[in-house]
């Protein structure tokens, strides 16, 4: 026999509204970050090329204010006032530091603009992208050319980092308001999908059984007409379940019917032929007397046959149509079913309870509960050999509840049985809009249930009610 086919595995799901703010949100932190970097480039790249291309003219000013104080050879550099350097270095934001050939502490003056502090973490990433490449080592030379000391130029870079914080809070607003932009979408189509978790509510109503449950209306008209859509399904769907399950408990109730017919049938005809039999055969035996004693072995055999004949018909009677569930309902029925169990299987204890009224049940739903009772006893002693059986039914609000629980070896489930079999109790219990289970129980053991709605006590009648079928 081919191995059943195993399903694929579902795609795993979709949210949209959580795709949708993560996507963007990355989205907006990607161009943060991608401006951020082009804004600390740009400046590097920018600083770096100002002191090279600044080195010689600067060295050339420097020379020049020299020879215009005529300073003596040993004047400190730090006197120097470097006024012709203030706006060329105001301009490219630089720092200047010299020193004398006479090894002297070196003086550094920087010309940046007293502007704002950014915070250190700019200063410390532009600092680190600038490198050591901004930088402009050069010498300091008086007429005719004689060396009196060297100079470093290098870029402020506290006021470049102002002005990169500046830029940087342009691009942080754009980033906020792009957001605040994702959160405003973002509301709306909560909003609009908020009706999702109704329409998943309502799915799990159905997928529970409950045919009656119907989708909400969304404003949003794709989900709306969605809606629409699977309510027409779902009604179409509770009307083919209600005919089928009016069909299948038609069908049940004319094989109890043919049953009950049949039983009165053999009872009726074969039940007195064989009782005429067994009579004709005493009157014979008791007329041959001694004038033939050879037919008296065979008369006796007949009439022995004739009893066990009987007593077969009898039994069959009874798994046919018993008598007490007709006169004396279904609570006396199940005492007597219990009874003969422990007749036959003396070792097992079973017992039986019962809470609620069950005597006033329709005939289908006493039938069925008798007859899976029946087989579940049934099976339960002839192939799990259990020490106890436990019966339980229970009539309540919600519906009626059957359970029977033995201790004997797992898995000893045997589907003839009586000829209901487990497909028969499943097709019982399922007809009359209840669910049927069988559980192996730790560690020995089988628990079976079998649950009906509280609508599989009312008239068959009421069932065409919609009220009613929803329930």
């Amino acid at each position: 026999m081919s191995e059943a086919a195993i399903p694929a595995p579902a795609p795993p799901g979709f949210d949209l509204k959580r795709h949708l703010i993560i996507r963007v949100t990355l989205f907006a932190c990607l161009i943060c970050i991608l401006a951020s970097a082009v804004i600390f480039d740009q400046a590097a790249r920018r600083i770096r090329e100002h002191v090279q291309r600044s080195g010689a003219t600067i060295e050339q000013l420097i020379a020049r204010e020299l020879d215009d104080e005529r300073p003596s050879f040993d004047r400190r550099f730090d006197q120097l006032q470097f006024s012709m350097l203030s706006e060329l270095g105001l301009l490219l934001k630089l720092c200047i530091t010299v020193q004398d050939i006479y090894g002297s502490d070196p003086f550094t003056r920087c010309f940046g603009t007293e502007e704002a502090r950014a915070p250190d973490w700019v200063t410390a990433v532009l600092h680190r992208w600038i490198g050591d490449e901004a930088r402009y080592a050069g010498l300091i030379r008086r007429y005719p050319g004689i060396k009196v000391g060297e100079f470093l130029l290098n870029t402020d870079v506290e006021s470049e980092s102002a002005e990169v914080w500046s830029q940087l809070q342009l691009v942080l607003a754009i980033t906020v308001g792009v957001l605040l932009v994702n959160l405003l979408v973002y509301l709306p189509v909560r909003r609009a999908l908020r009706p999702t978790d109704r329409i998943l509510d309502t799915i799990g109503r159905l997928e529970a059984g409950d045919l009656s449950a119907r989708m909400p209306r969304p404003k949003l008209i794709e989900l709306r007409r969605i809606a629409e859509g699977f309510d027409h399904l779902a009604e179409r769907l509770q009307r083919t379940d209600r005919r089928q399950r009016q069909l299948a408990q038609r069908l049940l109730s004319v094989r109890e019917e043919e049953r009950r017919r049949l039983a009165r049938e053999l009872h009726d005809e074969f039940g007195q032929s064989l009782t005429s039999i067994r009579a004709e055969a005493s009157m014979v035996a008791e007329d041959a007397g001694d004038k033939m004693p050879e037919l008296q072995p065979s008369l006796t055999a007949i009439g022995r046959m004739t009893g066990d004949m009987m007593e077969n018909l009898q039994r069959i009677l009874h798994q046919l149509r018993p008598v007490a569930l007709e006169e004396f309902g279904l609570h006396a029925s199940l005492e007597q079913l219990v009874s003969s169990a422990r007749r036959a299987r003396p070792g097992c204890e079973v017992s039986l309870s019962v809470a609620g009224e069950v005597d006033d049940l329709p005939d289908d739903l006493t039938a069925s509960l008798y007859r899976i009772t029946q087989e579940g006893l049934n099976n339960a002693l002839r192939h799990a050999e259990p020490q106890r059986i436990d019966i339980t039914l229970t009539r309540d609000e919600s519906g009626l509840h059957l359970a029977i629980i033995d201790d004997g070896a797992g898995g000893h489930r045997d589907t003839r049985g009586s000829g209901l079999g487990v497909l028969g109790m499943t097709e019982r219990v399922e007809a009359l809009g209840g669910r049927f289970s069988m559980t192996p129980r730790a560690p020995n053991g089988m628990t079976v249930d079998a649950c009906f709605p509280k609508r599989a006590a009312e008239p068959e009648e009421d069932w065409d009610d919609p009220s009613v079928a929803g329930r």
